[in-house]
């Protein structure tokens, strides 16, 4: 469970770091690769003055034709929920993750409860997993340990035996358990097989070097059992990532150690609860993960480490343009959350997310520019195309103006601040779409440069120079008037001689 939940993060992490999560999902070679009829997609991108884009995707789906091949086998009530929230907190960027299971009643409630609990850091980790049934009563146990160069896990397991309940099935009785036990695990030619299909599915690159079960104890009502496997690196003195270095190798892979090394040092730790409630049938999976403070920073750093190799592979000025735009692009990550429904047994599916910021490369002035490569990316989306909005953002002093030019689509609606396009199918024809960054009407750099604030400024100025030349002359007249130390006292006549001394 530590695995999924890892890679699960190295997923959003390279989603995060080549923008795939928002852009090829609504782009031309997002729906491209998978034949899903998609019903509604929307895409609002805001603006702000500090030429930053803000990021929200909202998509509703149909699983179409998959539907009919899938959903016979999902009762009605069978709903998946996933939501996840980064946060930007003093020390640490926390990530919390939920992914609920509702399951439908079923026919005989089998689960009595499920508990995971799991800490991970880097390629460290450990954890426990116990489950219990209601029909019949049976306890699995096991505990799990990783670490750069192992990977160990232990289990317990009681079962009991029911001809009513397990009829035709391995725990019918004492006598065709046992049978199953010495074809399996009790076999070392079958643990044997097993083991050698792990390694070849990792290129013997990792070495299986324990996988066995005991038969504790046995009777006409239950049977105990342990089993134990542990998982090595092939080659002494690497570890699990030179292992997927060289898995990747194959693929283009090379080069990766170094960046897959720095983006487990972003996680500084993570915790995992799995719980399933008997009674409503909830299956729910919580997690949360803490990465370095300055996340966002790393994982530019990161998408610049990954991304430069790629372009130094064209030809000058003939990489495409979506990927020098992502180059050119920071990200942020740090208040991003994302939220998903699945209904199997309607074939629907939502997905929505918000809170990304993207600072892209812009082109002419801080207060009239524009984005080409941003829609230059996004490029075409199949039929019907995308609801896409573009909104003015604003902050305390200034608000962006959209300007669309005249020979360019235009919107099918407007307010004050957007500008929205109806199931446009090619972003990249709003290329040429200007944003101006003009002062707030009320604020206070607005009213300066109006007319009232113009004649106010005038007014103020001139009451400021008054002061300036009555308080000089308030000080010239003060000199004035000061009396000599010596000689006689100045006539305070108008005439230009001094009067005689009295006699």
């Amino acid at each position: 469970m530590m695995n999924v939940s890892k890679r699960g993060n190295a997923r959003l992490l390279a989603s995060g770091l080549l923008l795939l999560a928002v852009f090829s999902s609504i782009g031309s070679f997002g729906h491209a690769a998978v034949s899903l009829p998609v019903q509604h997609d929307s895409l609002a991108l805001t603006v702000n003055p500090d030429r930053s884009v803000g990021v929200a995707w909202n998509t509703t789906s149909s699983l179409g034709t998959l539907t009919q091949n899938v959903s016979s086998y999902f009762t009605p009530g069978y709903a998946i929920h996933s939501s996840s929230s980064f946060s930007q907190q003093s020390s640490a960027v926390v990530q919390t993750s939920t992914i609920q299971y509702q399951l439908p009643p079923p026919a005989v409630s089998i689960f009595n409860s499920i508990s995971l609990t799991a800490t991970q850091t880097g390629l460290t980790g450990s954890g426990s997993l116990m489950i219990t049934t209601n029909v019949p009563t049976s306890t699995i146990t096991a505990t799990f340990s990783t670490s750069p160069t192992r990977v160990k896990v232990n289990a317990t397991v009681q079962l009991h035996f029911s001809p009513a309940f397990f009829g035709g099935t391995f725990l019918a009785n004492q006598t065709v358990f046992q049978t199953e036990w010495n074809r399996t695990f009790g076999n070392v030619t079958w643990t044997d097989r097993i083991a050698s299909q792990i390694q070849n599915a990792t290129v013997h690159f990792v070495t299986v070097t324990a996988f066995n079960g005991t038969l504790t104890s046995i009777d006409s009502n239950q049977a105990t059992v342990s089993i134990g496997f542990v998982a090595v690196p092939s080659q002494t003195g690497t570890d699990f990532v030179t292992v997927l270095e060289n898995i990747l190798t194959p693929f283009g892979g090379v080069g990766l150690d170094p960046i897959i090394r720095s983006a487990l040092n972003l996680q500084t730790g993570e915790t995992v609860n799995l719980t399933y409630n008997g009674s409503t049938y909830t299956l729910t999976l919580q997690s949360t993960t803490t990465y370095v403070s300055d996340l966002d920073d790393q994982v530019n750093k990161l998408k610049t480490q990954y991304l430069q190799p790629l372009l130094a592979v064209f030809p000058a000025g003939t990489a495409p343009a979506s990927l020098v735009f992502i180059s050119a692009t920071s990200i942020i990550i740090n208040q991003m959350s994302t939220t998903s429904d699945l209904d199997l047994s309607a074939g629907t599916s939502s997905t929505s997310l918000k809170g990304l910021v993207l600072k892209p490369q812009t082109f002419g002035s801080n207060t009239n520019f524009t984005i080409p490569g941003l829609f230059q990316t996004i490029g075409k989306s199949p039929t019907p195309g995308v609801n896409f909005t573009l909104i003015g953002g604003s902050d305390s002093s200034n608000q962006v103006k959209i300007v669309v030019p005249a020979d360019t689509r235009q919107p099918n609606s407007t307010t004050s601040n957007s500008a929205t396009w109806t199931n446009l199918q090619d972003a990249s024809t709003l290329s040429a779409v200007e944003f101006q960054v003009q002062p707030l009407p009320n604020s206070f750099l607005a009213f300066l440069v109006s007319p009232v604030g113009i004649g106010i400024e005038a007014i103020v100025a001139i009451a400021v120079i008054a002061a300036v030349v009555l308080y000089m002359a308030k000080r010239r007249a003060t000199k004035s008037s000061i009396p000599s130390m010596s000689g006689p006292t100045p006539s305070l006549g108008l005439g230009l001689n001094p009067a005689p001394p009295a006699p």
